[in-house]
């Protein structure tokens, strides 16, 4: 059986528009199918920020180990040249 699909009306910048149909060209693929592809991998990647987020609040009520900010700001610090 088919998915039943919607229609979603998007108002873009021009310059926006413009690397949207470039991109679409250099795949050989429709504009249509690379939005929906974007906004998938989007949520996606929202999905997978907001399990893991609810994983360390839970951690974190149970009382887990976390590093200080001064430790996360001094190894940050080793990586700047």
């Amino acid at each position: 059986m088919a998915e039943t699909k919607n229609s979603v009306t998007v108002q873009l910048p021009a310059k926006t528009q413009k690397k949207l149909e470039q991109v679409a060209c250099s795949l050989s693929r429709s504009r249509n199918w690379l939005i929906n592809e974007a906004i998938e991998n989007y949520l996606d990647v929202y999905e997978w920020q907001e399990k893991k987020i609810r994983e360390r609040l839970e951690k974190a009520e149970q009382g887990g180990k976390f590093i200080s900010s001064s430790d996360i700001h001094e190894a940050v610090e080793t990586f700047k040249p």
